[in-house]
């Protein structure tokens, strides 16, 4: 059975950050394609952020990186294919799709001007208060969300 979180307000499993436990982090596609991949591109601190979750927490994939997967896979530029990462997010517990709704949206409308997809992903770990795993230093570096890398 598939997972997909439905709405925030929905999902009191979320891990509560404020409190100080484990946090739920939100992926981009860099970071989910080297995790399910095993690739040494991963850093220590993502890999640690991926393999806390198993014991409390949760990983939030936005619709927007499946869609992103599957066109790149579709090119050649991964080997791993969208059905793969499918599979592997539907095996694991701590994986849930964020879908794309209007309730995401409006927090993206609200975000700096970046490629749509960043946009998304940025709006997706600021809905569900995660901390999004990313590379991309355009990202981190802006403070528009808590980042780990």
């Amino acid at each position: 059975m598939m997972h997909c979180i439905l709405n925030q307000k929905d999902h009191s499993f979320l891990t509560n950050i404020n409190k100080g436990e484990l946090m739920d982090y939100v992926t981009d596609t860099h970071s989910l394609v080297w995790y399910f991949k095993e690739d040494s591109r991963l850093s220590k601190k993502a890999l640690k952020a991926f393999e806390q979750t198993k014991e409390e927490g949760l990983i939030v994939v936005p619709s927007v990186v499946l869609a992103e997967i599957m066109f790149i896979a579709k090119k050649g530029n991964i080997t791993l294919t969208f059905e793969e990462s499918l599979n592997k997010i539907e095996e694991y517990e701590n994986f849930d799709i964020a879908p794309l709704d209007a309730d995401l949206l409006k927090v993206a409308n609200n975000e700096a001007d970046m490629e749509m997809h960043d946009k998304l992903i940025v709006a997706t770990a600021l809905y569900f208060n995660a901390t999004l795993i990313t590379k991309d230093k355009l990202i981190r570096d802006s403070g528009m969300c808590s980042t780990t890398w």
